[in-house]
């Protein structure tokens, strides 16, 4: 049994978490993203290219990241031994969820895996943005043919303006299939929930964690993983806009050269064929 990592990064830019400012003052900036993306790639060398970039869409940027710029880019992560994913916002707002309304939600994630896919693009694995997720968004995953979700935080409760936005109390701290009736819960869904690396010592989180912290956490599932004598299979978290930081893009390289200390690193792919084999031999 072993210790798996997947490095996850939600192509998010800073303005977009900025409500005072203007929808048009809140787009994103094509030379600026182009070259905080080629950063995400440059440091996934030092983990064999394990990279799992999930792509932006949302009513600021539905098409942005569409465009053959972008598109070029996504190949090259495939090629390298990454994976690329679906990130959708359907929010208008930061503090505006819209996670009730479900066609629009079926939409976002059958439009942009579409186009993807007729890019030549073969994403699996779905991130919902701020981390939400409900019941019914399982069989748009399985629709669309999305094996995974990366949107769980266990224990994470985020209510705000009257509107539960995500909520993960409960839910498992290791992969799991999840339950149609309630994603916090293993079942018989065709979709894998795969969790952040989260212990008492902390998460693998690099925007809001220590080093020191990275290393408690690492360290401890790696124990976990010896003790329950299964894999262990955790997604470590970043996201595009701390890329514009040199001393940012210096901890993200410590975070991951923290966790292959501890695991391994693989991408989405891999880890659905670890997933399938340990479940053939249950």
């Amino acid at each position: 049994m072993s210790l798996y990592f997947i490095f996850t990064i939600d192509g998010d830019w800073d303005k977009y978490f900025c409500p005072k400012l203007s929808a048009s003052e809140r787009q994103p900036d094509k030379k600026t993203l182009l070259a905080l993306i080629s950063h995400e790639i440059k440091i996934a060398s030092s983990i064999n290219n394990k990279l799992l970039h999930f792509v932006h869409s949302s009513s600021i940027a539905s098409n942005f990241f569409l465009q053959p710029e972008f598109i070029s880019i996504w190949k090259n992560i495939e090629t390298k031994g990454g994976s690329v994913g679906i990130h959708c916002h359907n929010e208008h707002f930061y503090h505006d969820c819209d996670r009730h309304n479900e066609e629009k939600i079926e939409k976002s994630i059958g439009s942009l895996t579409k186009v993807l896919r007729e890019k030549g693009i073969a994403p699996i694995s779905y991130r919902g943005g701020y981390l939400a997720f409900c019941n019914k968004d399982i069989v748009f995953l399985e629709k669309n043919g999305l094996f995974f979700d990366f949107s769980c935080d266990p224990d994470r409760f985020l209510w705000l303006d009257n509107k539960l936005v995500s909520n993960w109390r409960g839910a498992p701290d290791n992969y799991y299939r999840m339950s149609y009736e309630d994603h916090r819960k293993p079942g018989k869904a065709k979709v894998i929930e795969i969790p952040l690396g989260k212990t008492k010592s902390g998460e693998l989180c690099s925007e809001t964690t220590s080093l020191w912290g990275i290393w408690k956490t690492a360290r401890a599932l790696l124990i976990k993983e010896k003790e329950q004598k299964n894999n262990v299979i955790v997604y470590v978290l970043s996201h595009t806009y701390e890329f514009s930081s040199f001393w940012k893009r210096i901890k993200i390289k410590l975070v991951l050269l923290i966790c292959k200390k501890f695991g391994k690193f693989i991408n989405d792919r891999e880890a659905l064929v670890i997933i399938n084999e340990a479940e053939r031999k249950q």
